[in-house]
């Protein structure tokens, strides 16, 4: 599975539906490694753009998203 195209916003998407279907801890590293990939692909592709555009709209979202995500999983692991 993969992105549809290579538009940031499709790839965002993409990361959002990867974090959601993640199941285990495991599958929440490897969906980091996705998002760090893709938070360095924007830092190289729009440098000047990178902090006051995708930083805080894309990148924080995604991250919180998958912290979320983490935090669930480790509750009914506990439980």
């Amino acid at each position: 599975m993969g992105a549809i195209s290579n538009h940031y916003g499709d790839i965002s998407n993409w990361i959002e539906k990867v974090i959601e279907s993640c199941e285990t801890t495991k599958q929440t590293r490897t969906a980091d490694k996705l998002l760090r990939n893709f938070e360095n692909k924007l830092i190289i592709q729009y440098p000047a753009d990178y902090w006051p555009n995708y930083y805080y709209d894309v990148i924080q979202t995604l991250k919180q998203q998958l912290d979320d995500k983490r935090e669930e999983l480790l509750k009914t692991q506990l439980t």
